[in-house]
């Protein structure tokens, strides 16, 4: 009389085991890929706030704010009446986020006492790209001032 035993065999367990390993195979570069949509998507937000920021500190105040993007850093800065600039606020998003940062037409995004764009000599809306393993998004100001994040493709 053969007796039977339950429980599993060393075969099943293997196949049960590359199972999980090619599906963890497939899954992975998806999930890194979504951690980049994220930091990209964070840094964008924080970059959209600090602009506003920067336009409602300058009609408050009634003085000169101004968005500054050195490298991966964003800086929010407003002159006096003596002409001393203060730092208001700082943040380095290359080591928060790992995203790397790029401006055009210029690093400064100035607000004049009105909260009005100072466009200065150029005459296209400013522009943050944020990017990040090639992800990439970007920030504009357009108009008189308004941040704008989802129609900053249309506002070339």
């Amino acid at each position: 009389m053969q007796k039977s035993e339950a429980g599993v065999t060393l075969v099943e367990m293997l196949i049960v085991f590359v199972l999980i390993g090619i599906i963890t195979a497939i899954s992975l570069p998806k999930l890194a890929n979504s951690t980049d949509v994220l930091a990209v998507r964070s840094a964008r937000q924080e970059i959209a706030s600090y602009i506003s920021q920067a336009r409602a500190v300058s009609i408050q105040t009634g003085r000169v704010a101004r968005f500054v993007r050195n490298g991966n850093v964003i800086q929010l800065m407003v002159t006096s009446t003596t002409g001393v600039t203060t730092l208001f606020a700082s943040q380095n998003l290359g080591s928060g986020n790992g995203v790397t940062l790029a401006a055009s037409p210029s690093d400064t995004i100035s607000f004049d006492p009105r909260g009005v764009l100072l466009s200065g000599a150029s005459t296209s809306s400013p522009k943050i790209r944020v990017s990040r393993n090639g992800v990439q998004d970007s920030v504009c100001v357009v108009g008189w001032g308004k941040v704008s994040i989802s129609q900053c493709q249309l506002a070339q």
